[in-house]
């Protein structure tokens, strides 16, 4: 291994530049001097640990740029040629994982398993399904990557071998697990498809279906080769179905819409590129849903090196870039799906939140505006609602709340978080008696839910209004979420507006042990403190709200409680002012 060799040899070189630097006699002995090839093992291991490092710090390229030259000094060295091969697929560059690949692969006592698999994509990315086949054959996988190969090899039989040797190189491969083997049988319908055996796809298609398993991909050419047989009902029944059982998907939605419009449809003849897209797609497919992070971009980036259309994989893996926390990258993948792809609107949706997450505010306005404007999504439409309310555009989150639940009510449903969401809109706008009606309706439908429960119940305290009821409101959503520091404030500022000051100050110290970071919870023990007496540690607790993020729009207000105490009217100002050097601390 490159860790342990490397470093043996590093700690030798460093053994012998400490003997030959201070000898005994003062002179150089020559048996003392550095071979020649230690400055560039040193040089290795420098390029390996910089690109250890940077992985390490979620920077793919430089990582990946570091084990490349690592391998010029060390070349055919497994740990570092995987390395690489892994930091260039996360960097979305597929051309410099198979150029490291290609290097590997001409080793066949090297076994590496993801070179194998980049050398074989890139192949059928070239039209070689031949030299693919023998790659794949001449390599031991892990698990995953066994089940992606076997998937591969069966898209290049298919030209060497035909149909027959394909189908065999997957049903003999089959797991006994049911989600693996169903995506298995889809790529046995895709075979047949490209090879217009369409009884035989439909009922493959037919017998997948049945076994309940969903996948979009799957879907859509089903659907299509039922519409293409003038089965136009079952394709709209088969992806209406989808819709209801699995979520809407843009690509299932975009050909349910052409079918009912009347729209003539083809049955769909993936090339062997495309199809060995889908062999490695679906698989990273399952497997995002399945991880963390962007370990599934590594198997994207090879799908999108067989079929650059495929605008699936590249919204799967900029979400995943995304929960990473790689936002530039996740912009640049998202930003690459066209607007005449089934996906664009979604992409557009996912992009904003991006740059919202990225402090790029107008961006992200202007990005969800596009979406808007491409997308008659209700799901898309809630998340932008949501993007809208945390701009503090409530204006444009009601009005599309409004939207929605408006159609919503035609179809004959009610959903308490639209409700609660455009309620929530509404009190920010200043339009509290509409935002009552709406969290009074939310609260009808979902009784327990303790975020209706204390926003109603705040809402009714922070206007004075109705305090036993708020009470009574909040302390059913403390008891449903005690460990909620928002909620556990709202029941202590619902004692402080009664006047119950000792109660309020116990629960607003819990408020602010569970959430010690919220400006407006400091602020609000604070006041319960000078309410009790203890001005000291109110003034402290303002304090503390002034100096955390998020406080300026509260600035002003802080600074003066600094200044003055809690001075509620102009008689009590102007005694402040008399009196704020024997308050100060």
């Amino acid at each position: 291994m490159i860790v342990r060799s490397v470093v043996i040899a590093f700690l030798a070189a460093s053994t012998v530049y400490a003997c030959a630097g201070a000898p005994e006699s003062g002179v150089v002995r020559a048996d003392y001097r550095t071979p020649l090839d230690r400055p560039q093992t040193a040089k290795a291991y420098s390029h390996f640990l910089v690109g250890r490092f940077a992985a390490l710090t979620n920077d793919p390229r430089e990582a990946a740029f570091n084990y490349a030259a690592a391998l010029e000094t060390i070349p055919g060295d497994r740990s570092v040629a995987e390395r690489a091969v892994f930091a260039a697929l996360l960097a979305d560059d597929f051309d410099g994982a198979a150029e490291v690949a290609k290097t590997i692969s001409r080793d066949r006592e090297t076994n590496v398993s993801l070179a194998r698999l980049v050398t074989a994509v890139d192949r059928l990315r070239r039209n070689d399904p031949v030299a693919a086949v023998a790659d794949l054959d001449d390599a031991e996988f892990g698990p995953f990557n066994t089940m992606v190969a076997h998937n591969l090899a069966a898209w290049a039989e298919l030209e060497r071998g035909g149909l027959d040797a394909a189908r065999n190189r997957l049903i003999e491969n089959r797991t006994g697990d049911n989600l693996l083997d169903g995506v298995t049988l889809n790529m046995v319908g895709f075979l047949q498809l490209s090879a217009e055996q369409d009884e035989a796809a439909l009922d493959t298609f037919d017998t997948v279906w049945t076994s309940g398993a969903r996948l979009a991909v799957a879907t859509e050419a089903h659907a299509r080769l039922l519409a293409s047989l003038g089965e136009t009902d079952r394709a709209i029944t088969l992806l209406t179905n989808f819709t209801e059982e699995v979520g809407r998907n843009p690509g299932v939605a975009d050909l349910l819409d052409r079918i009912k419009a009347g729209e003539r449809i083809k049955a769909y003849r993936p090339t062997i590129q495309q199809g060995a897209a889908l062999a490695v797609y679906a698989p990273a497919a399952a497997l995002a849903a399945q991880t963390d992070g962007d370990l599934a971009g590594v198997y994207f980036a090879m799908a999108l090196a067989l079929d650059p259309e495929l605008d699936v994989a590249r919204t799967l893996w900029g979400e995943a870039l995304d929960d990473a926390g790689r936002r530039a990258d996740a912009i640049d993948v998202l930003d690459r799906v066209p607007e005449r792809s089934p996906f664009y609107a979604t992409a557009q949706g996912q992009l904003a939140w991006v740059l919202r997450r990225e402090g790029r505010n107008q961006e992200a306005l202007e990005t969800a505006i596009e979406a808007l404007n491409h997308t008659s999504d209700r799901d898309l439409k809630v998340q932008l609602g949501d993007l809208f309310r945390s701009l503090d555009r409530h204006g444009e989150a009601a009005r599309i709340f409004d939207q929605v639940i408006t159609s919503d009510e035609a179809e004959g449903r009610r959903d308490w978080r639209l409700l609660f969401a455009r309620g929530a809109a509404r009190e920010r706008m200043g339009n509290w008696p509409d935002a009552e009606v709406d969290l009074r309706a939310a609260l009808a439908i979902a009784p327990d839910e303790p975020d209706v429960l204390n926003y109603l119940g705040y809402g009714l305290v922070d206007r004075g209004e109705d305090l036993d009821e708020a009470l009574a409101l909040i302390r059913r959503a403390v008891k449903k979420s005690p460990l909620n520091g928002q909620i556990v404030d709202s029941l202590g500022w619902a004692y402080y507006r009664l006047g119950r000051y000792d109660e309020a100050v116990r629960h607003l110290e819990r408020a602010v042990e569970l959430e010690p970071g919220d400006v407006v919870l400091n602020d609000h023990l604070g006041d319960a403190y000078w309410k009790v007496g203890r001005t000291l540690e109110a003034r402290f607790q303002w304090s503390r709200a002034l100096n955390l993020a998020g406080a300026e729009d509260r600035t002003d207000e802080l600074e003066a409680k600094l200044a003055n105490g809690l001075v509620t009217t102009s008689e009590d100002m102007a005694e402040a002012g008399n009196t704020a050097a024997s308050a100060s601390p």
